[in-house]
Parts: structure tokens; sequence; C-alpha cells
């Protein structure tokens, strides 16, 4: 069993370090993320990021780091500045599987692993350089530390592993959505009326997260006076309700444009997503292991449900929810083997969508169904942010 995780790493290895370096930089932000990092090593300040010289705060500096780290050592290229994403979703794919394999058995960890790889929206942003897999990366490894912590098999370690992978989440790319776990883990022990909450906050967990989150923004607010006020004020809480005392870039979503492409993103796994979301919230939960598939649904809801009804959301913002999702369709389809369902409830859903897909790509090269350009701006942030301006 402790080969499945290995096992899943291979493939999703195989899926997404092939031609990381085919092709030059596709989008604005790989570039100025990739120069900002060879911007850090050149004036080797690792506090204050720049880019062009002119400091940048708008994401904190964890993929900035890896990417300056990489770049002492080989020099930029787009091949290694796309490898700290590739890896983590390497890695977001086998502790999933890991995950799966504590909360469900083999199957479900080998199904949950494959399915957090094999899915296009963890695909394209596991192939850019975007600090949004090493985040959700972070998150993944924090679901995975309190769930061994809750099934008793982690101890300390598994607490140190959630509070430390938030810590780090803060780091990766915002605070505020590294508190997003908290909000779930209060609402889980709320529905669960589990009682007492104390042991999941030890005064050494809090202070693991304090040591590992504190001390860049502390450090980047002393060079920079102001610096907190920008990220956390107008970056984020005043981002979020788009009121920012400073314009963005970004052209956001629609709610129902946001729904459909997160569920375009996570297809095909995405069809089993809303019976396995209610099945896993249906109680009352007989053991430890069903409240925490509770806990799973409750994440996903969390995050998808929030950037829903949010002002202001982006394509991507659904990522974090991939992993849990994944899980939750694992567990249906482990469920409907383990009863020997006729295999033709699960398969026959993604036959036409394969079909529709093969069907229209196909078109597509020979020329015959031209693609619109309506169908692509709508993951397409930057075609969206030039198309506002005019």
């Amino acid at each position: 069993m402790r080969l499945i995780p290995l096992g899943v790493a291979a493939v999703a290895a195989a899926l997404y370090l092939a031609g990381l370096g085919a092709a030059p930089f596709i989008d604005p932000p790989e570039g100025f993320h990739a120069e900002i990092a060879r911007e850090m090593v050149a004036a080797g300040d690792w506090v204050t990021p720049r880019l062009n010289g002119v400091r940048y705060f708008d994401k904190p500096p964890l993929l900035h780091w890896l990417l300056a780290g990489l770049f002492a050592v080989t020099g930029p290229s787009p091949a290694v500045a796309r490898l700290p994403s590739a890896l983590a979703a390497v890695a977001c794919a086998a502790v999933t599987a890991r995950l799966g394999l504590l909360l469900g058995g083999p199957r479900v960890g080998l199904l949950g692993g494959l399915m957090t790889a094999a899915n296009l929206g963890l695909f394209l942003f596991g192939r850019l350089v975007k600090p949004d897999l090493v985040f959700v990366l972070c998150l993944t490894v924090a679901w995975a530390g309190f769930a061994a912590a809750y099934l008793g098999r982690g101890g300390r370690w598994g607490l140190a592993l959630f509070w430390g992978g938030l810590g780090l989440a803060t780091l990766a790319k915002d605070l505020l959505g590294a508190l997003g776990p908290l909000v779930a883990v209060a609402s889980f022990f709320w529905l669960t009326r589990e009682r007492p909450v104390a042991p999941w906050r030890p005064w050494w967990a809090l202070a693991l997260f304090a040591a590992v989150a504190v001390p860049w923004y502390a450090a980047a607010e002393a060079a920079s006076p102001g610096f907190l006020w920008y990220t956390v004020v107008d970056n984020h809480l005043l981002n979020v309700a788009r009121q920012r005392v400073f314009p963005d870039e970004d052209v956001p979503l629609g709610p129902l444009e946001f729904l459909l492409v997160t569920v375009a993103a996570f297809l095909p796994w995405s069809l089993a997503a809303p019976a396995a979301i209610a099945r896993a919230l249906r109680g009352p939960w007989a053991d430890a292991r069903a409240r925490l598939w509770a806990l799973l649904a409750l994440w996903a809801l969390l995050v998808v449900g929030f950037f829903t009804v949010a002002p202001f959301k982006l394509p991507h913002y659904g990522l974090p929810a991939f992993p849990a999702l994944a899980l939750l369709a694992a567990r249906r389809w482990d469920e409907a083997i383990a009863r020997d369902e006729p295999a033709r409830g699960l398969v026959l859903p993604l036959v036409p969508l394969f079909a529709a897909a093969a069907g229209a790509l196909a078109a597509a090269a020979a020329g015959v169904l031209p693609l619109p350009s309506e169908a692509l701006t709508a993951v397409d942030v930057t075609t969206r942010n030039l198309a506002a301006r005019g």
C-alpha cells in the first residue's frame, strides 16, 4: 500500500515534467515571476521582491525564493522556472493518494491521486510559472496532517503538518486564503458537535504557524512601511469586495462563469462531485473516518461557494478544492466497485463527454471547426484584461 503514492507520483511526473521547456513563457505572469526571482538573485535581497526594480508585493515570495534558489544553481530558463509548479503538482497527487489510503484504503488512494493529477485545471497551472500549485500543495499537506492527527495516527507530527502547512501557504500565495481551512475546521466541529477544540490548537502549534508565517511579513513591513496595509487590506480584503484603492489589472468572472469554469477544469471527475459531496455530508457519521469525509466536503463547498458569491474571482480560484473533490469522487467510484454496480453507471456519463471533446478537437485541427475566441477568453486572464482595456 505504501507504494501507491509512489506509483501515483511516477505517473504524475510523466504528465507534468515532460516538455516543460518546450515553449517560451506563454503568459505575462510567467515572465514576471521568473524576472522577480532573477532580480532577487542579482540583488541579493530576499525580503523585498522587485520587478524591473519596482517593489512587488501582490504575492508572497515563496515561489520567488524557490525560483531564485534554482536560478542561482542552473540559471534562468522556462523549464527551470516551471519546475516548482510541476513538482508541486506531482507532490500534491502523491499526498492526496496518501490521504486517500488513510481515509478509504488502497483503491481510494490510487483513484484519488490519479484524479488529482489528471484534470485540466491542475495540469494547466502545474505547468505555468505561478504560485497556485505550491499553495495548493501546502494546503493539501495541511489537510493530510489534520486527518492523521484526528485519527490518532500522527500525534504531534500531524498537528505540526497542519499548522506548518498553513504557515507555508501564507508565504505561497494568500494570507487570508491560508486561513480558510480554519473556517472549514470550525464548521466541521460545529457540524459534528466536536468537543473540546483546545487539543487542536496547542500553543506550540500556533507558535509553529507564527514562526513560519510571520517573519517575512514583519521584515517586509520594516523594509517597506505600509506593506501590510497594501497586502492584507487592499490586495486581499478590499480586493475580494472589488473595493481596492489601487486598481487591479485582472478582470473577474461572474458567478455562473466561475462555476462553469471550475466544473470544466475538473472534468471528468466533477460529474461525480455533487453526489459525492451529498454522500459525505449525510449523517450520522459512524466513526472518525466518516466525519473526515464530511470535512473534505465542507472544504470543497467553502472554496467553491465562497468564490461563487464573492465579487472578485479568477478562473483558478477553485483549485484548492480539487484534491478534496478528487478524494470524494474516488470514494464514490470505490463504493460503486465494491457493491459491484454495473460499470455503465460510472463510465457511460464519460463516453459522450470524451466523444464530443475528441470530435471538436479533431474538427478544429482539420480547420473544419474554428474555435471561437469566446471559448478561450473565459479562462484566459490576459485576453480578458486586454479586452476590458479596449
